[in-house]
């Protein structure tokens, strides 16, 4: 079994899950922040690893996360059900 080396790395900038009626806990990981899509009520739990946690980070990224949804109306797309974070390098 081979492991992908660039796993772990995008694992740390965090993930954004959306949020059905049962919320769901994935082991290891700390819900930092809610975001809600304003024109569609959708929200999404912005996650970090329990070791990763970077409340600093967590607030950029769900103001990058609103401008996604934004982005995805225009396109008149749905929103995906899981997104990959950018980590602090990767955003402005």
């Amino acid at each position: 079994m081979v492991k992908s080396a660039a796993a772990p790395e995008s694992l740390s900038n965090g993930t954004a899950k959306r949020l059905r009626k049962k919320t769901e806990s994935t082991p290891g990981t700390v819900v930092m922040s809610t975001v809600v899509c304003y024109q569609c009520g959708v929200q999404f739990a912005i996650a970090h690893r329990a070791a990763s946690q970077h409340q600093a980070l967590a607030e950029r990224q769900a103001i990058w996360l609103a401008d996604k949804f934004v982005w995805d109306h225009i396109q008149e797309s749905n929103h995906q059900s899981l997104i990959q974070l950018p980590g602090s390098r990767e955003m402005k």
